[in-house]
């Protein structure tokens, strides 16, 4: 109709910011089918980290194995809260783009800050707990040091890993599922070549061990955060600033 083609007072299309989607006119069904087929993509190429960690590190010894399957909770429970901020964000900024409401700027910008402040008050607790969480978890001590070796790094990376998911949930808001899945499945082979890699010491590279699977899955993070930022800023002109 008219009313969803009418501009904005911010001069774009009711439905769909610049280089996203309009999800506001068209088939629900088709939609549906390929939002969904291309968020389970992302999400099978998000899985694949800790079974490519695991994979590589298994070949270091059973301490080493034992050392990983201890991350796995706190790997996990920090994820889901990452999704769900992601579901509320794609949810509140969904209704403003697909309304052409000029706050859809305003709160795709808040969203990955306040995903920034989130995610450093946990990798602070994270960090400085490590030996009482991991304790109450029932880690012995002779393979603690394995488990600091991993975690320390990545919840110093956390940020890379967590902000990526509310900016994806973000430019799936604003209509594009297709982009975050092509970030999150690069990333997921860029960890596949960097694991063997930083673990064992190939092509001149140090041998990292665990600290290397943390390291491999904290570049390839990485990717996904500067390139869900640049999509917002540049492809979509989703940020105020």
């Amino acid at each position: 109709s008219e009313s969803e083609k009418k501009p904005d007072e911010t001069g774009r299309q009711r439905g769909g910011g610049r280089g996203g989607k309009d999800l506001t006119s068209g088939s629900v069904r088709r939609h549906i089918v390929k939002l969904t087929g291309y968020m389970a993509i992302g999400a099978a190429a998000s899985m694949t980290f800790q079974v490519v960690d695991t994979y590589f590190v298994a070949q270091l010894g059973t301490a080493e194995l034992a050392a990983m399957a201890f991350t796995f909770p706190v790997v996990m429970i920090l994820h889901a809260i990452a999704v769900g901020l992601g579901t509320g964000v794609t949810a509140v900024v969904s209704r403003f783009v697909g309304g052409g409401g000029a706050e859809s700027k305003a709160i795709s910008t808040d969203s990955p800050f306040l995903a920034v402040l989130v995610t450093t008050l946990f990798s602070a607790i994270g960090f400085f707990t490590i030996e009482p969480v991991f304790t109450m978890l029932g880690a012995e001590p002779d393979i603690m040091p394995l488990i600091r070796d991993y975690m320390e790094i990545w919840y110093l990376g956390i940020i890379f890993m967590i902000v990526p998911l509310i900016g994806n949930s973000v430019i799936r808001a604003h209509g594009d599922a297709k982009f975050p899945s092509l970030i999150m499945t690069i990333a997921a082979v860029l960890n596949i070549i960097l694991d063997p890699i930083l673990i064992f010491g190939l092509f001149g590279a140090p041998r990292l061990e665990l600290q290397g699977a943390a390291l491999a899955t904290v570049i390839a993070r990485f990717v996904t955060f500067a390139a869900a930022l640049g999509v917002l800023h540049f492809r979509m002109h989703a940020l105020t600033y």
